[in-house]
């Protein structure tokens, strides 16, 4: 669904527009159902990025325009003249419906993680400290002009473990082209360091020692960021995307 463009999703959306309003004006319920579904797909495809990284949510004005329309359907639901369990349960049910499919996406990593694509600001990234395996102290800013993805992770979570081969193997494939993964833990260096040294991972790992609050560090995890050449903050996530996803937005920094 990538190839999809703003103009195509707002015919998408005027369309359900039609249906809702036609659906409400002459009581015919499952119309109007059928044109909030059309909204809910939109925002959802903007929601985990799947018309693409240049029309996820906080980029899209259809993103809103959709969100518009479902809060107006589920309003007008709310009212209607049905007994409760049906007034209640229904938008309950898609609720719920709606947020096992986001835990479904993040869990099992296809496609752009869902669960924390938000804006960066367009900010330079900040400057933080780590040591490497070495003991040697570096800092992000030695990577000045080359693509940068950094990874915050710890041993105990298992969703990281499970992406690290796959930041592993981007890191193989790009590395000729300047693309750095840093793999960045705020555990205690007698935990860290006997896990990379059962478990190697093609990158730069270290263990934190400065990092500034921006970056939300030991939040979520695993909770990436990825840094164009010039330093700015071009995408962050939290959850395991898929690998052509990911690949796909280095590729445009590259």
């Amino acid at each position: 669904m990538a190839g999809v463009n703003t103009w195509q999703l707002s015919l998408f959306l005027a369309g359900a527009l039609v249906l809702i309003a036609a659906g409400i004006r002459y009581s015919r319920a499952g119309v109007a159902v059928a044109g909030l579904a059309g909204a809910g797909f939109v925002a959802f495809g903007h929601l985990t990025a799947r018309f693409g990284p240049e029309l996820v949510w906080f980029r899209a004005p259809t993103f809103y325009v959709a969100v518009a329309l479902l809060i107006a359907g589920f309003v007008w639901w709310l009212r209607r003249a049905a007994s409760p369990a049906v007034r209640y349960g229904a938008p309950a049910g898609v609720l719920a419906f709606g947020a096992t499919v986001l835990a479904v996406m993040m869990l099992n990593g296809r496609g752009a993680p869902p669960s924390m694509l938000v804006p960066t600001l367009n900010r330079p990234a900040p400057d933080l400290a780590f040591v490497d395996p070495a003991g040697a102290a570096r800092r992000l800013s030695e990577f000045h002009g080359d693509v940068v993805l950094i990874n915050f992770w710890a041993t105990w979570c298992a969703p990281c473990r499970h992406e690290m081969p796959m930041l592993a193997k981007l890191q193989r494939e790009y590395e000729p082209r300047r693309f750095r993964v840093l793999y960045l833990s705020l555990e205690e260096p007698e935990v860290l360091d006997a896990f990379l040294a059962a478990n190697h991972f093609d990158g730069v790992p270290g263990r934190l020692t400065d990092v500034p609050a921006y970056y939300g560090a030991g939040k979520f995890y695993p909770l990436s960021y990825l840094v164009g050449r010039d330093g700015e903050i071009v995408a962050r996530w939290s959850g395991r995307p898929g690998e052509a996803w990911l690949s796909d937005t280095i590729e445009r920094q590259l």
